[in-house]
This record gives structure tokens, sequence and C-alpha cells, in this order.
């Protein structure tokens, strides 16, 4: 006799081949695409991520003193005030556009800080002001050419 999860993925598979039930199937998931998009589905997620952020406030602290620590080991020695200075401005502008544009922008390292193949450092020439949803989307990668 086949397994619980075995015998629902045969079913599965063998009810794709019915247009009526793909039919079906695909609506549900454009509807649960929409409500994704929602507004009232982005509060709630606020909502939601702000309790947690409160509920959890030794891990914001360790994992905020975690990305301070690696991005002062990632600061050359040879950096000095001036270059400082214009990192601290990417900032600004990142917060600059934020507040201009109405969605989110970051701050974010070409060459990964933390990249599984290479890690790039923390200077002016490795940073970059992009959208919020391009940097989330390109993670911690970089391509090596």
């Amino acid at each position: 006799m086949p397994l619980k999860n075995e015998y629902k993925n045969a079913w599965r598979k063998e009810k794709r081949k019915d247009p009526a039930y793909r039919d079906k199937e695909n609506a549900q998931q454009r509807s649960r695409r929409t409500l994704s998009n929602n507004e009232e589905q982005k509060e709630k997620s606020r909502i939601r991520s702000a309790k947690w952020k409160k509920d959890n406030s030794g891990r914001v602290v360790a994992n905020t003193t975690q990305r301070k620590k690696y991005i002062s080991l990632r600061t050359p020695a040879w950096v000095d005030s001036e270059e400082l200075w214009l990192i601290k401005e990417v900032y600004s502008l990142a917060a600059l556009r934020t507040k201009l544009f109405g969605f989110s922008w970051h701050v974010d390292h070409i060459i990964p800080l933390q990249g599984k193949t290479v890690s790039g450092l923390h200077t002016i020439a490795n940073l970059q002001v992009i959208p919020a949803k391009n940097n989330i989307a390109k993670a911690n990668k970089y391509e090596v050419v």
C-alpha cells in the first residue's frame, strides 16, 4: 500500500490531466497571487514583521551586530575619512530616494560581502543604490565571468 504522500501526489498528477481541474487550480493560484499584492495583505505582513521584531529583540540585535561586524571586517585599512564620508552619503541617497519615490531603496554591495564564490569590500566602488525589490531578488549572488 503506497504511503499517504505518494497517494496524494499520484492523485494530483492524474487530476492535472483534466483541463477543468487545471483551469480551477490556475484560477486559485491567480487569486492567491492577487491577494499577496493586496495592500491589506502588505499591511498584515508589516504588522507581523514588527511583532516578530518586538518579540525577538535579542535576535534582531544579534543580527544587526553581526552585520556591522562583517561590514567592519570588510572595510580595508586604506579607506580614508573622505571615502567613509562618501559611503555615508550613499546611504543618505538611499534614504532620500525612498522618501522621494515612495518605495524602498537599498544600498547594495555589487560584490557581496559574504559571497559563496567571492567576497567584496565595503568601499565606495563596491556600492550602488538600487530599489529594494531588485536587491532582495539579487540576494547574496555575484556571477564571476
